[in-house]
């Protein structure tokens, strides 16, 4: 736990592992905002143990251990899995993203893709920055929460 290694541009990473050391290598991409510790809200080491997997959860730059890299890109995160894995020794390995974590697994898809056994995304968003990408998502989220209220038989009292 609480684990770093020295990137070659002097940067930190941070990163936790869980499960077995000789399971399937698996890298938990965190979601946005979150770090390293969101594993622990969704798993354990005992369910990486049992799955048979080594899962690895690097913090991306600026989260959790890991240091601020101004003008970072999704594109340039490849790069830094692919110094982890070789710190750990780990030739292929798959790549799993949740939420904000998605569009970090997919770069690493398309950058990586010899090295990938699997890859995998969990209610992924994409980058909001997209103009009109978001018009119009508090007013469904509102109105989903309405149906799931009235349906549950109370009614939902923040959204108009």
């Amino acid at each position: 736990m609480n684990q770093t290694i020295k990137l070659a541009d002097g940067r930190k990473l941070g990163y936790d592992e869980f499960g077995s050391q000789d399971g399937r290598p698996v890298f938990y991409f965190h979601g946005t905002p979150s770090s390293r510790l969101e594993w622990q809200l969704f798993g354990s080491d005992a369910l990486a143990k049992a799955l048979r997997l080594r899962l690895i959860v690097p913090d991306r730059p600026g989260m959790g251990l890991s240091s601020f890299a101004a003008g970072r890109r999704i594109s340039d995160w490849p790069a830094d899995v692919a110094s982890l894995a070789d710190h750990l020794g780990m030739q292929r390995f798959a790549v799993l993203g949740y939420s904000g974590g998605g569009p970090y697994a997919v770069a690493c898809a398309l950058a990586l893709p010899e090295r990938l056994t699997r890859v995998g995304v969990v209610s992924g968003a994409g980058p909001f920055d997209q103009p009109g990408l978001t018009d119009g998502s508090a007013q469904a989220i509102c109105n989903f929460s309405s149906w799931c209220m009235r349906n549950r038989g109370c009614r939902a009292r923040h959204c108009a």
